[in-house]
């Protein structure tokens, strides 16, 4: 089982899952498709735990340590939010 955190706390997810579950955490979501950007989150911890960057996190040009949490998924391990 990975592990998702933030500030408020923090929740088991299935390895290969959504991050969408971080919605439990403060995450806040639109459109679940990678257009809106309101997902875009900090990752302070394990990016290396999480999947690589979807065609729509690239067009976005986010800065190296923001993710769309409707994009990826968390692999395996711990990923810590800034949430």
């Amino acid at each position: 089982m990975a592990t998702i955190k933030s500030r408020s706390g923090s929740l088991q997810a299935i390895d290969g899952g959504s991050m969408e579950a971080a919605a439990e955490l403060g995450v806040l979501f639109g459109c679940h498709s990678g257009v809106c950007g309101k997902c875009a989150t900090d990752v302070v911890g394990g990016m290396e735990n999480l999947s690589e960057r979807s065609e729509e996190e690239s067009a976005m040009d986010l800065p190296e340590n923001r993710r769309l949490m409707c994009q990826c998924r968390i692999l395996q391990g711990t990923v810590e939010l800034d949430v």
